[in-house]
């Protein structure tokens, strides 16, 4: 009885320690990014902003739309032909779910305020259960989460594509990892836990796959290694997640689109070797790294200078650990040791694809096989594959600085040095990243008012139009700044698109080909002024409108584009 009381009191005081980090998460995200942004019928900060706006303005046109099966599907962006909401980077699990209560939501509903602090909250309640398996103190637990809270990848993430702040499906497959050697002999409840996983990814977003999918592998090699031998069962938890996952991106239409899965630019996008130092603007106290290449702000993992400081305590650590005890509590974990050194390297390796750089040298080209580059350039961002290898990181640093003074400190101070030592270094990291920080608050924090760059008089007249239906974007070739422009105009006045800024291309040449050569009164045509040559006997009146040319079958009362 006294046992199981224990146990129940234990289970208690976790549970107030998870609810805790979750909290500070929660507050973390206002005190960044301030209250504002929760207001659901509040959507001006989400115009005008490039990414953020494709995110939102594929809700609202997927919101529209009639329900479809598979039911992530919409004809609104890619009219007549039909694209998933996946593609739009909308976070799909909160688009259906809001589309399911839509008849109850107000005209104006956006979600993405609440996703970042729930993000933020499940960011702290997943890093404190990862720290609480290595039997560190409480409050260490719940100042180290406030590092993963407040991690410059998260913050750099969260409100430029936004599904991928949701950094916490990575930590909870580092959770589920880690504790491995719990529970890996119940297949039936880490098969469901790795579904859940699988699930979760093709619902969020799909990057988190190879940052995911990766531990799921290394979960089933720790299974060999220790059971030394190769059953079959301890397989089930890799089918379960790929299962899930196939099975959600098919329900959301993943499978059901002409959206190409691979992307042009495999290694323009990569990991740069200094990624780990180079703060690309974020540090009060270091400068700034060159690069290889521009597009490598994507393999942005600058870690912070508080954890910089805690990895000296971890050197420390594991130099003592080798010198003193020969390295027994190593041993000890070896499996899991060797299998997550072997998880980071694959991962850096992935990153860094195909060309390894450190700062503006080029070291080595890891392939030139077409065939694998082809499969890598699904993931052709791939700089973003870091970031589990940051998680690891901080966990190491923050368990080995608890753990050196926890062995090598005198009584009296172990219960002080550790928490001071990560408080200081937690001060730090905050303060390192601070001026980052206030540009948040200062960008999310104060109200602003969109005004649409489409102010020509023929847009109003368009408005005040009968009939209209639908707009076509002629040219094969868009800035994203004026495909979101016309998608802000068609929604405000219930008009499809008939292309759209998606996260994959989509040919819809013939399609588009078919309406202009075959207008009627419920399209309105947009070409750019250098290609109008082209469509000058489709049978269209053409009026000039902020640097675009418009097309109609019916007459406006405005002067013609000459």
């Amino acid at each position: 009885m006294r046992g199981e009381k224990q146990f129940e009191m234990a289970g208690k005081n976790d549970a107030i320690l998870y609810g805790l980090a979750a909290l500070a998460g929660a507050l973390a995200f206002v005190l960044i990014y301030g209250v504002r942004i929760l207001d659901p019928v509040y959507d001006d900060w989400l115009l005008g902003q490039g990414d953020l706006t494709q995110h939102y303005l594929g809700w609202c046109f997927y919101r529209r739309g009639s329900w479809t099966f598979p039911f992530g599907l919409t004809d609104n962006l890619a009219y007549p032909s039909r694209t998933s909401v996946i593609f739009t980077d909308s976070i799909p699990l909160f688009a259906v779910l809001f589309k399911v209560l839509s008849p109850l939501l107000p005209e104006t509903f956006q979600y993405f305020g609440w996703w970042g602090i729930m993000s933020f909250a499940l960011q702290g309640f997943f890093a404190a259960k990862i720290l609480r398996e290595f039997s560190i103190g409480r409050v260490q637990i719940l100042t180290g989460s406030i590092f993963f809270v407040v991690s410059p990848i998260v913050i750099e993430r969260m409100y430029r594509h936004t599904a991928l702040g949701g950094h916490w499906l990575i930590l909870m497959a580092v959770y589920l990892f880690i504790r491995h050697r719990k529970d890996y002999q119940n297949v039936r409840k880490t098969a469901l836990a790795w579904g859940i996983v699988g699930g979760l990814v093709a619902a969020v977003h799909l990057y988190f796959l190879p940052m995911c999918g990766v531990f799921v592998c290394g979960y089933t090699l720790c299974s060999f290694l220790r059971d030394r031998k190769i059953r079959w069962r301890q397989l089930l938890p890799g089918i379960a997640f790929a299962g899930a996952l196939s099975g959600v991106t098919y329900l959301l239409g993943g499978f059901s689109t002409r959206s190409a899965s691979e992307g042009d630019g495999l290694g323009e996008w990569s990991f740069n070797l200094n990624g780990f130092f180079n703060e690309k603007g974020y540090s009060r106290f270091l400068d700034a790294l060159p690069m290889y290449r521009d597009g490598q702000y994507e393999g942005f993992a600058y870690l912070g200078l508080g954890i910089f400081v805690l990895l000296a305590a971890t050197a420390v650590f594991l130099v003592l650990e080798l010198v003193r005890n020969y390295g027994r509590s190593i041993r000890n974990h070896g499996i899991g040791i060797f299998v997550g050194i072997l998880v980071s390297v694959g991962l850096i390796l992935f990153a860094a694809s195909p060309e390894v750089t450190w700062n503006d040298r080029l070291l080595f080209v890891l392939t030139d096989s077409s065939t694998l580059t082809h499969y890598w350039s699904i993931f052709r961002s791939s700089g973003r594959i870091v970031w589990p290898v940051c998680y690891l990181i901080y966990t190491a640093a923050i368990v080995c600085n608890a753990k050196l003074s926890d062995r090598y400190c005198k009584n009296g101070a172990k219960a002080v040095i550790p928490v001071l030592l990560l408080a200081a270094c937690c001060v730090l990291q905050i303060v390192d990243i601070s001026g980052k920080l206030g540009e948040q608050r200062e960008r999310f924090g104060t109200r602003r008012t969109f005004v649409s760059e489409l102010q020509d008089p023929v847009w109003d007249a368009l408005s005040e139009r009968e009939g209209l239906e639908h707009l076509v974007w002629v040219s094969n070739s868009y800035e994203n700044r004026q495909i979101l422009a016309m998608g802000e105009w068609a929604y405000d006045n219930m008009l499809t698109m008939n292309i759209f800024y998606f996260a994959r291309g989509l040919s819809v040449i013939e399609d588009t080909q078919y309406s202009v050569h075959h207008p009627d009164d419920s399209y309105v045509f947009v070409f750019k002024e250098e290609e109008l040559a082209d469509y000058l006997d489709c049978g269209l009146n053409f009026y000039g409108a902020d640097g675009y040319v418009v097309g109609t079958t019916f007459e406006l009362a405005h002067e013609r584009y000459q």
